[in-house]
């Protein structure tokens, strides 16, 4: 199933509101575990083995920015 931009906009803000709202009662990292623990168990469920190893490669591979706006810790 492929989704637009809006639908990915909008999933993830919600999912990130979600996140911010449980650092109010958890540390940040336990809070970003627990998000990896579960994209990690989607990938694995949805993807084939090559597909997954790619995955993986791609996440370690791309260069991310830090949160600016939302003080995370």
């Amino acid at each position: 199933m492929a989704h637009n931009d809006k639908d990915l906009d909008k999933i993830y803000n919600d999912v990130f509101s979600d996140a911010t709202r449980y650092m109010e009662d958890y540390e940040v990292q336990a809070v970003a575990a627990t998000y990896m623990a579960i994209a990690m168990r989607l990938y694995k469920t949805h993807l084939d083995e090559d597909a997954y190893k790619d995955m993986i490669r791609t996440v370690m591979e791309t260069e991310v920015k830090p949160y600016e706006e939302v003080k995370l810790h």
